[in-house]
């Protein structure tokens, strides 16, 4: 950024002035290709001194990095979503909810169970399960607010963490969020229902939380 720019130029000064080394610029910034698309370049500086130590010349390289940011970026992802559902997974989720308690901000958490999921994958096989599990993620997503959490417990298990939500709200949205899924059949594994539990917590309970037991 301009900022990173000319904080390094005010260093290279008082470095001359000072008579010290002057120092190397590293940095990532953004630029505009020709065609108007954004790269991401891994910017380097370099002063270049004379035999007097005087900076005679400042020598700037600039790499294009937008292929390993996007990588990167994919690998985090990967890190903290369920590769199935596309939902967080159950160590992001928990890190979540321990962020949460830690604000001490109104919060009840739903536990949705599929019911009866082992039938559906040995009648069907493991992709209809798969696309199970898949559809019910998309509906939960749907159903919630944007500040909502959704996340993949593990198995036929999710977690809904309903923020700023008292318990007699969040018992209002467990019984939506279980008709959405209890209304409308799944293709050809037909009809299923879901089983929620529902916990309000405060900000004083301990961060391991019901779930972890």
């Amino acid at each position: 950024s301009a900022a990173l720019v000319g904080d390094y130029y005010q260093r290279v000064f008082a470095a001359v002035q000072a008579g010290t080394e002057p120092p190397v610029c590293r940095g990532e910034m953004e630029y505009y290709r020709k065609d108007g698309s954004i790269m991401t370049g891994e910017l380097q500086v370099i002063p270049l001194v004379d035999a007097d130590g005087q900076v005679f010349e400042l020598l700037g390289v600039t790499r294009d990095i937008s292929a390993r940011k996007v990588f990167e970026a994919k690998l985090t992802e990967m890190a903290v979503t369920d590769p199935v559902t596309g939902l967080w997974n159950r160590r992001h989720t928990t890190e979540l909810l321990a962020a949460d308690l830690e604000r001490g901000q109104p919060l009840t958490v739903l536990m949705i169970d599929i019911d009866h999921f082992k039938a559906i994958n040995d009648s069907h096989g493991h992709r209809t399960g798969d696309r199970v599990l898949t559809e019910v993620a998309r509906r939960l997503r749907e159903q919630v607010r944007q500040i909502d959490v959704v996340g993949r417990w593990g198995g036929e298990e999710f977690v809904v963490l309903l923020r700023d939500c008292d318990e007699a709200e969040g018992l209002e949205s467990a019984e939506k969020l279980r008709r959405t899924i209890s209304d409308t059949p799944f293709g050809a594994a037909g009809a299923s229902t879901v089983s929620v539990g529902a916990a309000e917590l405060a900000g004083s309970e301990d961060r391991g939380s019901p779930l972890d037991r």
